[in-house]
């Protein structure tokens, strides 16, 4: 392995004319937030001018160098790397509005490069994801389209920093930026050399997130075998890392791998099962010096102890100790990765072809149903009809709003969501319904506990279940959804707040109107199913001592059948609400129900 490591300032680092950094494809978009803008900015605005900043490394690919400009593929490095323009641009224009164009040509000569032609190029290409949003950064122009916001965010941040400096304050920061900071750059001229050295420096991948350590694992791999086989590895790694754009991508490893194994996988497990499920998958695996690490088949008396305690059925053991995995290239496994990213991302940002799927997937936002992914990136990859799959997501819904409103453990539904996997297509709504009734609140705990339930941080299942209760009100068939030409608030008909001055300016004395304790009773009801309705707007009401009234003037207004009923009501206190959720309660038994 040839490296040659050179310390460079960053006037060095970005001051050669015929160098140009290429972010690959395959990165990640750009992700640092105020935190690292902040210590950045400080550790360069503290330094004395005999001391000296020290970035870091940064790992850059080469090949031999031509006439014109060499394009540099950043390995290790892409934040920082970017971090640094977004503060140089945020220099560069400050300068520019002081009138110091000298200083201003300086920096730009930083941020650009030319080749043979002498046509300004970039000096920092970003990948797929980002580039388009830099480019129109970089240029100032149609900044309102701009996807990903953190390039904007952390330019204004830099340029707030900077308008706090008096002008020599300004001059010294731009001299210890360019002269007293420093980054070693790690060039290296094969790709296998490359990534083995990135997982060094970074010490196994300690700190760095569980994506990462796998790109450069499948990535280092692929580089030993032939270019072809990289090039298309890294060409179903960029796939992936599209689709997945404004995805947690540990989320969808994670799940990913509780669907392949068929149970559990913390996040702190995922790359060690990452490279387990690799190596019983890869057909070249056997060639990597790993192997014999994760050769052995795995432990599943641990296994089974993790099933025993989530109470998840023990034929899952089994099934997992007697599947065959079926080995196959890197190649297709990488396809097989960027396949089921495809289907994590439409499950996870509802763009399936048929609406009525994507409703329901919406549905299962508004619960919180995250654990369920893992069955359903499984569902959604199998020749199934999607009348069946409308009805299991149905399924889904009751189960989890069942759940979720009994305060069942949440930390059991991995496991019982990686069991589902399991079933085969051949009556799979009854054998999902049999699997799912393990684990089901009954109807009388149901009933009672929704009666009770707090919506209070879970407004949007608050919605969810108004929601349905008035698509059962106008006997919907499915044709219908509730949509206002904005967004369909969520109304507590006794005000959240009761005591406050404001709130008797905006909406009336309630707590003289509800009477006896009304400090107590509002506390405990407010944020009960029978204070709650959906509005599309925000109501225009006058203060009044009969504060109620009022608020039916604007119910009246409404096409919502469940607000319009309210308007019968004479009165609106305590009692009304208690009502309400008694009336709710009974109907969530039967509208919510195997």
């Amino acid at each position: 392995m040839k490296i040659t490591p050179t310390t460079l300032t960053i006037n060095q680092l970005l001051g050669s004319g015929n160098e140009q950094f290429i972010i690959p494809a395959y990165q990640r978009r750009y992700s640092w937030g105020e935190k690292q803008w902040s210590d950045l900015f400080n550790d360069i605005k503290l330094l004395s001018q005999q001391d000296s900043h020290l970035l870091g490394t940064i790992l850059c690919l080469t090949s031999n160098y031509a006439v014109g400009i060499n394009q540099l593929e950043l390995v290790d490095g892409q934040q920082r790397t970017t971090t640094l323009t977004l503060l140089l641009k945020a220099l560069s224009d400050k300068f520019t509005k002081l009138k110091l164009d000298e200083l201003h040509k300086e920096i730009n000569s930083l941020l650009y490069c030319k080749g043979l032609d002498r046509v300004l190029k970039r000096k920092v290409i970003l990948g797929d994801l980002d580039n388009l949003d830099y480019e129109k950064f970089m240029k100032n122009e149609d900044l309102n389209t701009i996807k990903n916001q953190k390039i904007i965010e952390g330019y204004n941040f830099f340029m707030q920093k900077l308008n706090e400096l008096d002008l020599t304050e300004l001059l010294e920061y731009h001299y210890k930026l360019v002269n007293n900071t420093y980054t070693i750059r790690l060039d290296v001229g094969n790709a296998k050399d490359a990534y083995k050295l990135f997982e060094t420096i970074n010490n196994r991948g300690l700190s760095l997130s569980p994506t990462d350590i796998i790109k450069n694992f499948l990535l280092g791999h692929s580089s030993l075998i032939d270019d072809n086989t990289l090039e298309k590895v890294k060409g179903s790694w960029t796939e992936l890392i599209i689709n997945l754009d404004g995805i947690k991508t540990d989320d969808f490893f994670r799940q990913y791998l509780s669907s392949q194994l068929k149970r559990k996988i913390t996040g702190s497990t995922i790359i060690d099962e990452f490279k387990k499920y690799y190596f019983e998958s890869v057909i070249e695996a056997e060639n990597l010096n790993e192997f014999s690490q994760y050769e052995h088949p795995r432990n599943l008396e641990t296994d089974e102890e993790e099933l025993e305690e989530t109470h998840v059925d023990d034929e899952i053991v089994s099934a997992t100790a007697n599947s065959e995995h079926h080995k196959i290239s890197i190649i297709d496994f990488a396809k097989r990765l960027r396949d089921a990213s495809k289907i994590y991302g439409q499950i996870r940002n509802q763009l399936f072809t048929n609406v009525n799927i994507n409703n329901h997937l919406n549905n299962l936002t508004k619960i919180k149903s995250f654990p369920s992914y893992i069955f359903l990136i499984d569902l959604f990859q199998r020749n199934v009809e999607d009348t069946k799959k409308l009805e299991i997501l149905k399924l889904i819904e009751t189960f989890m709003l069942r759940r979720h409103i009994c305060e069942y453990r949440t930390g059991e539904l991995d496991a019982i969501f990686a069991n589902l996997v399991s079933v085969e297509n051949e009556n799979i709504i009854e054998n999902i319904k049999e699997k799912l009734l393990k684990h089901f609140p009954s109807d009388n705990e149901f009933r009672d506990k929704f009666y009770r339930y707090n919506f209070r941080g879970n407004e949007n299942r608050a919605k969810y279940v108004l929601e349905t209760f008035e698509y059962d009100l106008i006997k919907d068939q499915g044709e219908y959804v509730l949509t206002s030409g904005g967004e369909l608030h969520l109304e507590h008909i006794i005000p959240q707040k009761i005591t406050t001055k404001k709130s008797k300016e905006e909406f009336g004395n309630w707590e003289i109107y509800l009477g006896t304790n009304a400090k107590e009773q509002h506390m405990k009801y407010v944020n009960r199913i029978g204070n709650f309705t959906l509005i599309a707007k925000k109501l225009n009401i006058i203060a009044s001592n009969n504060p109620y009234k009022n608020k039916v003037k604007e119910y009246q207004k409404s096409n919502i059948h469940l607000t319009k009923m309210l308007t019968n009501l004479d009165e609106f206190k305590i009692q009304q609400v208690k009502d309400r959720s008694t009336e709710f309660a009974t109907k969530a038994v039967q509208l919510w129900s195997f």
